[in-house]
């Protein structure tokens, strides 16, 4: 399964540097937005090409790959026709509620660090996504992965301003969840709605900051909830509390609000799947974070500046540990076959105070077996404020516990 997340992160900001290089081994951006978005740099990229192929093979096939069900209808077919024009009032109500939104919703420009390619020159990297006011206080909700490694951040509002903003929190990786803070000055924030008030073929709305493919402005699209409560594995992390639509979810999308046809916040966009486990293309699969799971998170961020996590120097997938797969199993020859494999531990943290090492392996928390269907991050998740963590480790193959003492941020 191919799961990406639709902010044209490294790799298209890469790209982007390398085929568009100006004097001086810059890239050439205009003055006030700094924006490698144009349609022919993104051809050129691929993004627009397989777009054009996929429409192509379902013009020919008339399905969707046999993974979501769908038709392709004749113009002349009245009914069908009848069916695709929005009644006059939803209409009315998207409208309504996208003058509602569209103030709240930003987007965000993260710079970072540069690289150097093949060649020595310097490659300048970009993520690029959206955000959403939820205070105030000049506080906006993001995903972790736009902003994460920035060493600026700039978010555009939809008057085209331009303001300087700071990372605030971060809750990765329990959640993708960041929250920035920027200048207050005339911001007007969301109103929640209630995510568990939806139901499957309720319409809503995506808002979003819009600088994907056309670069800087606010887009919309439209659509339905196409399910509820969807969990999603990724990256030793699962995903829980996930609304899942099918509204057009593009680069530059991650961190927009999906919202109801009150103009009401009910999810974060967060992520799309492209294509099933045996490769087969999908469409209209995009998840956001639920409003009601994000509530308290937003809450305890804007009241205190942080929400207070079980971190233990050991929870960062892919950087801290590997989730253990048969595939890892076997390549490593590990001993099992699912678990936590610890890779670094850092120096005068929590685990490292409790000796914990490189190359042990984490099968249970706190009596709870590490699985794929429960990674270690979601054990930690669990555990209540202040709560010690018992970890069962592997280690040259015996069994070790050891009780750990998290700092809390």
């Amino acid at each position: 399964m191919t799961i990406t997340t639709p902010d044209n992160i490294v790799s298209v900001s890469t790209r982007t540097a390398l085929a568009a290089r100006g004097p001086g081994g810059r890239i050439p951006q205009p003055a006030a937005s700094r924006l490698p978005r144009s349609k022919e740099s993104l051809i050129r990229q691929g993004t627009l090409l397989p777009l054009i192929l996929a429409l192509a093979v379902g013009l020919v096939a008339g399905l969707a790959g046999g993974v979501i069900g769908g038709r392709l209808t004749d113009s002349d077919s009245e009914g069908d026709a009848a069916e695709a024009t929005p009644a006059p009032d939803t209409a009315a109500r998207v409208r309504a509620a996208v003058d509602r939104v569209l103030p709240n919703v930003v987007l965000i420009l993260a710079d970072l660090p540069n690289t150097q390619d093949a060649q020595g020159r310097t490659v300048e990297r970009q993520n690029i996504g959206s955000g959403v006011v939820v205070s105030q206080d000049g506080h906006i909700l993001t995903n972790s992965h736009v902003v994460s490694g920035a060493v600026s951040i700039s978010v555009f509002l939809s008057t085209g301003e331009q303001r300087p903003a700071r990372l605030l929190a971060d809750d990765a990786p329990f959640t993708d969840l960041a929250m920035l803070q920027v200048d207050p000055k005339g911001l007007r924030q969301i109103a929640f709605g209630a995510s568990a008030s939806l139901k499957p073929g309720d319409a809503v709305v995506a808002v979003t900051g819009g600088g994907g493919i056309f670069g800087p402005g606010n887009a919309v699209t439209t659509g339905v909830v196409s399910a509820i409560d969807r969990t999603l594995p990724r990256s030793g992390v699962t995903f829980e509390d996930l609304i899942q639509t099918d509204t057009v979810v593009n680069s530059g999308d991650s961190g927009g609000a999906l919202v109801n046809l009150s103009g009401e916040f009910v999810g974060l966009l967060t992520t799309v799947v492209r294509d099933t486990g045996s490769g087969v293309p999908a469409e209209g699969i995009a998840f956001a974070q639920s409003s009601d799971s994000l509530r308290a998170i937003v809450a305890d961020i804007v009241r205190t500046g942080k929400h207070a996590r079980p971190r233990i120097g050991i929870e960062f997938p892919d950087r801290q540990h590997l989730e253990i797969t048969a595939e890892l199993a076997a390549e490593r020859s590990l001993p099992v076959a699912e678990g936590a494999l610890v890779v670094t531990v850092p120096a005068g943290s929590p685990a490292a105070a409790a000796g914990v090492q490189p190359g042990d392996i984490v099968v249970a928390v706190n009596g709870a077996a590490v699985t794929g269907q429960q990674p270690m991050v979601n054990l930690l998740k669990l555990l209540p404020r202040g709560a010690r963590v018992d970890l069962v480790l592997l280690r040259g193959g015996r069994q070790v516990t050891v009780s750990i003492t998290p700092s809390e941020g």
